[in-house]
């Protein structure tokens, strides 16, 4: 089973390479959505990896999910394994 999972670290710029956010996507319902929104595919179909987000998408994710982003944060998506 997969799901996605939102990561958000400080730019480059800061020096600072540690995790300052970190959000796991719940149900498979808004793991399909989420995927449809950022890569117009079903979630069965989303390379593994890592994407970075631009602007548009974390505001759009922030609509979907219901949630504020922390400001001045890179935000990257990935997908992930349950076991």
């Amino acid at each position: 089973m997969c799901y996605l999972s939102i990561t958000g670290f400080y730019p480059d710029d800061k020096q600072d390479d540690s995790l300052q956010f970190e959000l796991d996507i719940e149900g498979n319902e808004l793991n399909e959505k989420v995927a449809h929104l950022i890569e117009s595919k079903p979630l069965n179909e989303v390379e593994p990896g890592e994407l970075l987000l631009n602007e548009s998408q974390v505001m759009a994710l922030s609509r979907l999910l219901g949630i504020s982003f922390p400001e001045g944060l890179e935000y990257f998506m990935g997908t992930c394994s349950k076991q």
